[in-house]
């Protein structure tokens, strides 16, 4: 009888307690349905940041040190990108670990153009993460890539007047027409050199230009009542997103009309960010402001981050034709787009 008393006593007690945890999950549930736990949310953004981590503007902040050049670094849906390294490899360093930076995490690294203000940190990114792979315009002046000998003999047959000891590779080969593959500056490095249009990875597109504002030019005979200008080349960095390209350029020395320009040729997309060098500092108020006119009503960009080379008139022209989407990108400054 006691046992069975026993019994009926557990089963009571049991229900009630299962009861109990069903209203509470039933509480939890509601909750939950009405505010989902934060792994369940999408994100907001695009998965894109960008960190200015050199140049002569930005907010006053301790141990970051302002100077004339650019870089960035981009984490573009878990691969990190650096774009430049600026011009003292010493305040490279010091605003990369300032900023908590690593660059041994590094995916890939891209040179814009082989100006000073832009390569002088890539010996420091190639102590500290020397594989990584680099990617740099095809400029055999300034960055070392394979070049084609550009003189021929006006007497070819006079090699054959002299000692196989005089004569270029003991006259067995011509330097005409001859490729030459220096060491460069990345000649430890794994580097390619680009002449067109390439995706390095899934949605980033590096797009090749010429500059016809700076180069060099030949003077010599053929070319001497005639000089052969050879245009400077560049390469820009264009991001895919849902809401459209985001370009990043060095300097623009191509200008940044250009780059917008051959960007939409090789994306056939919408333009929504551009940002980085627009290389304005030397144009005057009415240049500026058509430019930054025709940039938004004709070629439909949403957003400017201007940096580095723009100047200052640029950055006050930008500002107010773009209002409130114009970003501020200073030094040690980070978009989350």
């Amino acid at each position: 009888m006691n046992k069975n008393k026993g019994i009926t006593r557990l089963h009571i007690f049991l229900s009630k307690r299962l009861m109990s945890i069903g209203v509470i999950w039933g509480i939890l549930a509601q909750f939950l349905f009405v505010f989902p736990v934060a792994s369940q949310t999408k994100p907001t953004g695009l998965g894109v940041t960008m960190t200015n981590v050199y140049d002569a503007f930005g907010k006053d902040v301790k141990d970051l040190t302002q100077d004339f050049g650019f870089s960035c670094v981009i984490n573009y849906k878990g691969k990190m990108i650096l774009f430049d390294s600026g011009t003292d490899a010493r305040v490279f360093e010091k605003n990369l670990k300032t900023l908590k930076i690593d660059l041994r995490k590094i995916d890939i690294a891209i040179v814009s153009h082989g100006h000073y203000d832009h390569v002088g940190g890539f010996d420091y990114l190639l102590k500290v993460n020397p594989k990584v792979k680099i990617y740099a315009p095809n400029d055999f002046f300034s960055l070392g890539a394979p070049v084609k000998f550009p003189f021929r003999e006006t007497e070819p047959d006079a090699a054959k007047l002299l000692p196989k000891d005089e004569q270029y590779f003991r006259g067995e080969k011509s330097t005409d027409g001859m490729t030459t593959v220096p060491t460069g500056r990345f000649w430890k490095a794994n580097v390619e050199y680009l002449t067109a249009a390439k995706e390095v990875l899934p949605g980033v597109t590096l797009i090749p230009t010429t500059s016809e504002l700076m180069g060099t030019f030949i003077k010599y005979p053929p070319f001497d009542k005639n000089p052969q200008f050879i245009g400077m080349p560049e390469l820009s960095l264009s991001l895919a997103t849902e809401k459209g390209d985001i370009i990043i350029s060095g300097c623009s020395h191509s200008t940044i009309e250009s780059i917008i320009q051959e960007t939409k040729k090789t994306r056939k997309g919408k333009i929504y960010t551009v940002a980085g060098g627009f290389h304005l500092i030397p144009y005057k108020r009415e240049y500026i402001e058509s430019l930054a006119k025709r940039m938004r009503d004709d070629y439909g960009v949403e957003a400017v981050a201007p940096a580095h080379c723009t100047g200052h008139l640029g950055f006050s022209i930008f500002q107010k034709e773009f209002g409130d989407k114009y970003k501020f990108f200073g030094l040690g400054e980070t978009l989350r787009l």
